[in-house]
Protein backbone atom coordinates (compact mmCIF):
# COMPACT_ATOMS: atom_id res chain seq x y z
CA UNK A 1 0.00 0.00 0.00
CA UNK A 2 1.42 3.41 -0.97
CA UNK A 3 2.59 6.30 1.91
CA UNK A 4 -0.19 8.86 1.26
CA UNK A 5 -3.21 5.18 1.93
CA UNK A 6 -1.13 4.04 4.89
CA UNK A 7 -1.27 7.48 6.44
CA UNK A 8 -5.11 7.85 5.62
CA UNK A 9 -5.15 4.42 7.31
CA UNK A 10 -3.61 5.10 10.73
CA UNK A 11 -5.44 9.04 10.89
CA UNK A 12 -2.50 10.66 10.48
CA UNK A 13 -0.67 12.91 7.55
CA UNK A 14 1.33 11.72 4.77
CA UNK A 15 4.10 14.23 6.31
CA UNK A 16 4.09 12.52 9.88
CA UNK A 17 4.46 9.09 8.59
CA UNK A 18 7.47 10.13 6.96
CA UNK A 19 9.22 11.84 9.44
CA UNK A 20 8.25 8.91 12.18
CA UNK A 21 9.95 6.17 9.48
CA UNK A 22 13.26 8.83 9.32
CA UNK A 23 13.11 8.93 12.53
CA UNK A 24 15.89 7.75 15.53
CA UNK A 25 13.02 6.35 17.52
CA UNK A 26 10.24 4.86 15.29
CA UNK A 27 8.27 2.38 15.11
CA UNK A 28 8.36 1.25 12.10
CA UNK A 29 10.94 -1.37 10.36
CA UNK A 30 12.01 -1.81 7.15
CA UNK A 31 10.98 -5.77 6.03
CA UNK A 32 8.31 -5.67 8.68
CA UNK A 33 6.54 -3.05 8.23
CA UNK A 34 7.62 -1.94 4.96
CA UNK A 35 9.65 -2.13 2.11
CA UNK A 36 11.19 -0.46 -1.01
CA UNK A 37 9.24 -0.83 -4.48
CA UNK A 38 12.70 -1.38 -7.46
CA UNK A 39 16.06 -1.60 -7.03
CA UNK A 40 16.71 2.67 -7.68
CA UNK A 41 17.71 5.40 -4.36
CA UNK A 42 14.13 7.30 -5.81
CA UNK A 43 11.95 3.85 -5.55
CA UNK A 44 8.63 4.21 -3.57
CA UNK A 45 7.74 2.87 -0.33
CA UNK A 46 5.25 -0.05 -0.08
CA UNK A 47 3.52 -0.20 3.01
CA UNK A 48 2.35 -3.84 5.06
CA UNK A 49 -1.21 -2.65 6.58
CA UNK A 50 -1.47 -5.16 9.36
CA UNK A 51 2.16 -4.61 10.46
CA UNK A 52 2.68 -1.38 10.42
CA UNK A 53 -0.75 -0.64 11.98
CA UNK A 54 0.45 -3.35 15.03
CA UNK A 55 3.78 -1.62 15.28
CA UNK A 56 1.93 2.37 15.19
CA UNK A 57 -0.57 1.03 17.54
CA UNK A 58 1.57 -1.09 20.08
CA UNK A 59 4.50 1.62 19.78
CA UNK A 60 5.99 2.83 23.59
CA UNK A 61 6.56 6.08 23.37
CA UNK A 62 9.50 7.97 25.61
CA UNK A 63 8.66 9.10 29.79
CA UNK A 64 9.18 12.50 29.40
CA UNK A 65 12.22 12.54 32.07
CA UNK A 66 14.00 10.41 29.20
CA UNK A 67 14.05 12.98 26.62
CA UNK A 68 16.95 15.19 26.41
CA UNK A 69 15.95 19.11 26.81
CA UNK A 70 19.27 20.30 27.18
CA UNK A 71 17.73 22.58 30.30
CA UNK A 72 20.94 24.70 31.68
CA UNK A 73 19.83 23.04 35.04
CA UNK A 74 22.95 21.78 37.29
CA UNK A 75 22.94 18.14 37.16
CA UNK A 76 24.23 16.26 39.84
CA UNK A 77 27.30 14.12 38.52
CA UNK A 78 28.42 10.80 39.52
CA UNK A 79 30.57 10.17 42.36
CA UNK A 80 29.78 14.18 43.40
Amino acid sequence: MPSAAMAKILGIHPQTLRKLRRHQITPFKEGRDYRWVGLSTSSTLQWHVHSACRSYTEFQRLPAEKVETYSRATRVRAGS
